[in-house]
């Protein structure tokens, strides 16, 4: 079988050590190289260029080039793949600043924002089963930066969401920014075909580094 993208971001991230490089590069405005990025995390230099090379295999960080040192072979840089990460994060505090003072609006528009952000990432098109919906809308919530992970109990699907993009701007604005993902969420099921997509709720900041995003298990009059 082959592995998805929500399952090569989870086993990449599954490593603390990795998930901590992956933040810091995040946050940087220029690539880094490998002794920079040992230096702030502290991790030999070996160790950190083989997360480096798993986490690149899994799509989270690219290299950008290398960089000329006085001696021996040229430095390679490394950054988070999100490469307008950044001016991402400035777009968002400035939107979720904007909607939480305007009483008008509120966490309705918050949700009516991420249900427009669903419509650009997907067709309004139904796939063949609840569990092929549920784990593609986990494939969209990865492709843009949160590294889905499925996980099923007897009652439902969960995504742990592992690596927030906006997990800044979320401490911020929760009522807001986790509106918007949570109107993502919802939509994405509606338009895939997920019966009654109502159902889905956000739990933010489970931990400080998850949130979990559930759906009830589809019954047989769905």
């Amino acid at each position: 079988m082959h592995a998805t993208v929500s399952d090569r971001a989870h086993a990449a991230l599954a490593v603390a050590s990795r998930r901590r490089l992956l933040e810091v590069l995040r946050h940087q405005r220029e690539p880094m190289d490998v002794v920079e990025l040992a230096g702030t995390v502290a991790l030999h230099v070996t160790t950190v260029r083989t997360h480096l090379d798993i986490l690149e295999r899994a799509g989270l960080v690219r290299r950008v080039g290398t960089q000329r040192g006085r001696t021996g072979r040229p430095k390679q840089l490394y950054a988070a793949v999100s490469d307008g990460a950044e001016g991402h994060r400035q777009l968002a505090e400035m939107l979720a600043g904007a909607l939480a003072a305007d009483p008008d609006r509120g966490t309705a528009g918050a949700e009516q924002a991420g249900r427009a952000w669903a419509t650009a990432q997907l067709p309004d098109q139904a796939v063949p089963s609840w569990d092929a919906a549920t784990r593609r809308v986990a494939d969209v919530f990865t492709d843009l930066g949160f590294a889905a992970r499925v996980v099923d109990d007897e009652r439902s699907r969960h995504l742990h969401l592992e690596a927030c993009p906006f997990r800044d701007v979320a401490r911020a604005h929760p009522d807001i920014v986790c509106t918007v993902h949570l109107g993502l969420w919802r939509e994405a099921l509606n338009r895939l075909g997920v019966a009654h997509p109502e159902r889905a709720t956000l739990r933010p900041f489970v931990r400080p580094e998850l949130c979990i995003a559930d759906i009830p298990r589809a019954s047989a009059s769905d």
